[in-house]
């Protein structure tokens, strides 16, 4: 089993006993091409980096991690550029790969998005995972102009332009939002396997759905405080029942999670507590979580730390005990089922 990390690029993050919540962080207290260096010197598999265009100072929308309806964002909130930031980190690191969790397609142009990241996936050697989700904040739906209600089609449309830029010679598309042809996106990605990619992000049977029928793969989220491994079981059966409709394999088919973790020492109360926050602990106590979600078929769980000092030293430390603590022995795990290992 592998082990990713969630970008702090939109802030540090906290809990408590139910919500999750992000740090208004200063940008140096980000410092992204550090947080990656030290990963990739970790045996981090792959830095997943969030994404939005604004932050409404109003919100009534919640992240989809507090069911309680909390908001995780500060109304001033600093957050850097998905994009941006991984051409900058692809060119400072060599091995580590780069991902969205999760890029939400309605919001730009896909012919744009397509542009972007294949030049990401140039720039980094053929690194690219593509994470995404069709977004779940109203408000910034409204900001950006686009009708929340259509987010599903478009992004189910979106995805098909990505992949029709990556691998056509001449790209065409006509649909219910999109309509353009015979347009030019080169150079193509490194990969052509026949693109990097595309993991959909998502909780519910309908996403489990458009990840088959779309995608490479499904990457829901544990992120909320206590969690059961097999919470998405049911979602696994769809995606299987989807694949057989349409002539594909299991074994083609990625699947990984996101969970919230932190690693602390054995005298800490986050280690003694019952019930035990989900991949809170020491280093065992995180693999024997780690365990169940391999035993329950992930072969990746993307961590999003918590550091809730906000402080870039806190993250730093976290990420170097994982690779000490935890890392090697998550490699040794062996995930269930016939998905395919992520490499």
């Amino acid at each position: 089993m592998e082990v990713g990390l969630y970008g702090n690029t939109h802030g540090q993050s906290y809990r408590d006993e139910t919500n999750m919540f992000l740090h208004h962080t200063p940008a140096e207290q980000m410092d992204p091409l550090r947080v990656a260096q030290t990963a990739e010197r970790a045996g981090i598999h792959s830095i997943w980096y969030p994404d939005h265009v604004c932050m409404p100072y109003d919100s009534e929308s919640h992240h989809t991690a507090n069911v309680s309806g909390q908001r995780a964002y500060q109304r001033r909130h600093n957050m850097l550029d998905a994009a941006v930031v991984m051409g900058a980190v692809a060119v400072q690191t060599t091995t580590i790969k780069l991902a969205t969790s999760v890029l939400i397609a309605p919001y730009r142009h896909p012919l744009s998005d397509a542009r972007q990241f294949m030049t990401v996936d140039r720039l980094s050697g053929g690194r690219l995972m593509l994470g995404v989700g069709v977004g779940w904040m109203v408000e910034e739906f409204d900001a950006v102009g686009i009708d929340y209600e259509e987010r599903n089609r478009r992004t189910e449309e979106c995805i098909q332009i990505y992949k029709a830029s990556w691998t056509g010679d001449l790209a065409s598309f006509e649909g219910t939002y999109y309509s353009f042809r015979d347009v030019s996106q080169d150079p193509k990605p490194v990969q052509q396997n026949p693109h990097p990619p595309i993991v959909f992000g998502g909780n519910t049977i309908r996403g489990a759905r458009r990840a088959a029928r779309f995608c490479d793969g499904l990457y829901p989220l544990f992120l909320d405080s206590y969690t059961e491994a097999g919470r998405y079981a049911h979602l696994q059966d769809e995606v299987r029942r989807e694949l057989e409709a349409q002539g594909r394999s299991p074994s083609d088919f990625l699947m990984l999670c996101a969970a919230t973790a932190r690693i602390t020492d054995a005298s800490d109360p986050a280690s003694q507590a019952n019930p035990r926050q989900t991949c809170t602990g020491t280093g065992e106590q995180i693999v024997e979580d780690l365990a169940a979600l391999a035993d329950a078929g992930f072969s990746m769980a993307v961590c999003m730390l918590e550091c809730p000092s906000g402080e870039l030293s806190e993250q730093l430390d976290q990420i170097e005990r994982f690779g000490a603590e935890v890392i090697p022995e998550a490699k040794k795990l062996k995930p269930a089922g016939d998905w395919k290992p992520v490499t």
